[in-house]
């Protein structure tokens, strides 16, 4: 192409290089903290190496009859456990079994079995701890020998017995392919009705080649579904194991999958069972939550994070620029997109929140803004009700693996480090304690009890710099924090831009069925608190203003106005008045008025007109008011001072 094209104006018409975090200087999650991993790495093989050394100087005078017993059990060891036989028929206990693949086909024995071995023939409660550690190892299987043997010398308590045997059977799978990588977990261990436990890595080889083992030959997946069929009577861990060959390959495909770039709009939902809390993932992407792409470019500018925040703080001292306008309209458009493809009702909606703590970026190409349910909604417990429990495409993974597979799609330089760290840390911790269990002499136990305090000021550093990138956790605990009630409420983004000169009279559009809850405003005047047609139908929603007959800790006069459904409920209007004026009361920097949630109860909801007062029901609906009280006000008081509506409407009136 040659030649210009015809002049247009820009939009903005001038831009300043900006990043949201300018606005209250929050420090970025993609800080390369490589070298500090690296660092402590160094500190913790000095001080390793330093422990071996005292080690090998007190195992030098064992005598040399003990330790050629030793070296001679080790030996006769080695003859048996040298060749790996696979598991063909699986009983009771504990195994661990890896999935090779290579386009359609994959990696099974010369008696074309999936290569599986025994871990323990029992199982010891509940291995959700030990199936997580399992899974860190997963990230830094170059390291399975040595932590072996750091076990083996260390005690012999059931966890660190299980967790060695785990080792061994991994060792002899890395033994028996000829390669040291065995992949990722997948995320649920098989489990049938016989007390049969199989753990299952999951892993892609760039060419068949690449599996050194004269054992091992490849077979197309189909042909070995066919062959294999399983028994109709009973299904066991073995028969479960290759049906769902397929789904396993699948996940692991979609766990390596990266999104575009972009910005995200994302939806935490989660679950709690006794012992693990779940978040709820889509199965086509596992490594994110449920979401929705808001735009392409993933940055989110100065101007347009600090329209979000005006909007929650209730500080709009000024309208809209059209970048700050388009910004919004498009977390709209997101947000409704979002919701009508989890299924969440239009009355279920207006209650959700927009985290307004910070922009979640995965990678300097993707960043997400998240979705809250409320607070009594976020984490949904057994026997409750909850729509998205079964719905069909999407999963719900314990955070723990959550974390891992999203750490190892788009930071996987960081979480091998930390998972080596992590599980040298643990070792050696262990070692530490039972050295300084074992220390006798004054000298033995001040030597112990250094390396026991240099453990943990190792662990301290560690956790500190796991913390920084754990954004998952930091958005659990505000999102179910119920003193905070932090976020944008939706009605927000869903109302027409707020301004100064917004005035305080209200009318009646029909709009988007949602609470719409501009900022709050310090007004004096308006005689009409509903201005609805006459002809106007009872299904369509409207605006309402609401004033504060309490003491709020706010100007006189103060109101706040919503968009409302003719379903809203004076009980629903009276709760987001009070949370509203709270956070307002909050942002100001006052510590009180504070009314909680257990005083809401104390509310209720009147109309005034001159002297007359009428007492709204809890569950009446506003919108069915009639004349004349439509020309009156709508307050909320407490239901103890009975005449502050009345006193406070005839003031401002005069």
């Amino acid at each position: 192409m040659k030649g210009l094209s015809a002049p247009e104006l820009s939009i903005p018409t001038c831009a300043e290089p900006s990043s949201w975090r300018d606005v209250d200087q929050r420090p970025s999650r993609l800080d390369e903290k490589l070298s500090v991993m690296d660092a402590l790495l160094a500190n913790v093989q000095l001080h390793r190496e330093t422990h071996q050394v005292e080690r090998q100087f007190k195992e030098s005078r064992v005598s040399p009859s003990a330790r050629r017993k030793t070296n001679m059990r080790k030996s006769l060891k080695n003859i048996f456990s040298n060749t790996t036989k696979f598991q063909k028929h699986l009983r009771r206990g504990m195994y661990l079994a890896c999935i090779l693949y290579c386009d359609d086909r994959v990696a099974v024995s010369s008696e074309e079995l999936l290569p599986i071995v025994e871990v323990d023939d029992n199982v010891h409660g509940s291995i959700h701890n030990d199936f997580h550690w399992l899974m860190k190892v997963a990230c830094t299987w170059e390291d399975v020998r040595q932590l072996k043997q750091d076990m083996e010398k260390g005690t012999h308590s059931t966890t660190l017995h299980c967790r060695c045997k785990m080792l061994q059977a991994a060792l002899h799978l890395q033994q028996a392919l000829g390669m040291q990588d065995l992949g990722h977990f997948f995320y649920r261990p098989i489990k049938d009705s016989g007390g049969t436990v199989v753990m299952v890595t999951v892993n892609a080889v760039p060419e068949m080649k690449a599996v050194a083992s004269s054992s091992i030959k490849w077979m197309p997946v189909s042909k070995l579904m066919k062959k294999l069929q399983p028994n109709t009577d009973q299904s066991t861990a073995h028969d479960m194991l290759f049906t769902s060959l397929p789904e396993k390959i699948s996940y692991h495909k979609m766990c390596q999958q990266v999104l575009e770039r972009g910005l995200y709009l994302g939806y935490l939902k989660l679950r709690s069972s006794v012992d693990l809390i779940r978040v709820l993932v889509p199965e086509k992407t596992p490594n994110v939550l449920p979401h929705v792409k808001v735009r392409t470019n993933s940055h989110v500018s100065r101007e347009e994070w600090e329209w979000l925040q005006n909007l929650d703080a209730n500080q709009v001292k000024e309208p809209p620029t059209a970048l700050q306008l388009g910004f919004q309209e498009e977390i709209k458009e997101a947000t409704s997109k979002l919701l009508n493809h989890l299924g969440v009702t239009e009355d279920q909606a207006v209650s959700h929140r927009l985290y307004d703590i910070e922009v979640i970026e995965f990678s300097p190409d993707v960043s997400f803004l998240l979705l809250l349910p409320p607070s009594e909604e976020v984490c949904s417990v057994p026997g409750q009700s909850d729509h998205l429990a079964h719905r069909e495409g999407f999963l719900s993974l314990p955070v723990q693996i959550f974390e891992m597979i999203h750490m190892c799609t788009y930071n996987r330089a960081f979480i091998s480090r930390y998972s080596r760290l992590s599980s040298l840390l643990e070792m050696n911790s262990l070692l530490a304690q039972h050295a300084h269990r074992e220390a006798f002499s004054a000298t033995e136990l001040s030597t112990a009890k250094d390396r026991v305090r240099e453990m943990q000021e190792f662990q301290f550093c560690l956790d500190d710099t796991w913390k920084g990138r754990r954004w998952i956790m930091d958005c659990l605990t505000y999102a179910r924090d119920k003193q905070i009630r932090g976020g944008i409420p939706l009605g927000v983004l869903y109302a027409p831009p707020p301004s100064p000169d917004d005035s305080p009279l209200t009318d009646h559009r029909v709009m988007s069925p949602h609470f719409m809850m501009p900022p709050v405003e310090d007004t004096v005047g308006s005689q009409e608190f509903l201005q609805v047609d006459a002809d106007a139908k009872s299904h369509q929603p409207g605006n309402l203003r609401i004033y504060a007959a309490y003491e709020s800790g706010l100007a006189k006069g103060t109101s706040v106005k919503l968009h409302v459904t003719p379903r809203t409920t004076a009980r629903e209007v009276i709760n987001l008045v009070v949370q509203q004026l709270n956070k307002a009361v909050l942002m100001k920097g006052m510590a009180e008025p504070i009314y909680t949630d257990d005083q809401l109860a104390d509310f209720c909801l009147v109309a005034v007109i001159g002297a007359r007062e009428r007492c709204l029901r809890d569950d009446y609906q506003p919108l069915q008011l009639q004349n004349p009280w439509t020309k009156g006000r709508l307050f909320v008081r407490l239901k103890s001072n009975v005449l502050a509506a009345i006193e406070q409407g005839n003031a401002t009136a005069v």
